[in-house]
């Protein structure tokens, strides 16, 4: 990272070390640089760059702090780099909010998103992307069960969803973690209507 762009509104706040961050938007694709004093601060801030760079404003803000949990990286934390960690994370997000609004500023749009037909479809999709998934597969199966007896009353057509994902960071992962982390990536939309989640998940090698 150029010793330039290491300035005070770079600077991670709460970190046990230094550590700046810089974001830069190309077609809409955030981009990322990144540094610390610290060897470890330093690896954690290239996970994250490298887990987020290429990502829209959007996608990288959909990203929930529980990952930590379920990737197993915060029980390789002390409290105080956890914290850091999170607070890296939450910067990264502020100016990926800040970047995109510039953006949507300078084209003079009024309308940050066109209407879907399919709003918790397209939201999970983009969220389960993250993951950087050779294989994702997400099928509205609603429609078989509109005529259950649970269903009664409900009007929405995005309530049960099939997935098959196949994804290298599951390696090492055993299937409720894996599970645990897709659940924590659309906890927003299985809280908003979405009834049920059928997932398969896989690693690359599992899949040949």
């Amino acid at each position: 990272m150029p010793e330039e762009l290491k300035i005070p509104e770079n600077k991670v706040q709460g970190c046990l070390s230094t550590v700046h961050v810089h974001a830069t938007t190309i077609d809409g694709k955030i981009y990322l640089k990144g540094d610390s004093d610290g060897q470890l601060t330093k690896g954690l801030v290239a996970l994250l760059i490298n887990g987020l760079e290429g990502c829209t404003a959007e996608e990288v803000n959909a990203i929930q702090p529980e990952f930590l949990k379920y990737a197993g990286i915060a029980a390789s934390l002390t409290p105080g780099r956890n914290n850091g960690f999170l607070n890296m994370l939450a910067l990264i997000k502020k100016k990926a909010s800040q970047l995109d609004s510039e953006l949507q500023s300078d084209s003079g749009s009024t309308d940050s998103s066109n209407e879907s037909e399919t709003p918790m479809y397209t939201a999970m999709i983009n969220k389960l992307s993250m993951l950087k998934p050779i294989k994702l597969e997400l099928v509205n199966e609603s429609s078989k069960h509109a005529g259950h007896a649970a269903m009664q009353g409900v009007s929405g057509t995005e309530t049960h969803f099939n997935l098959k994902i196949v994804a290298s960071c599951f390696e090492n992962m055993s299937l409720v973690q894996r599970h645990k982390m897709v659940y924590a990536l659309v906890a927003e939309e299985l809280k908003g209507g979405v009834h049920a989640l059928s997932i398969v998940a896989k690693t690359p090698d599992e899949d040949m």
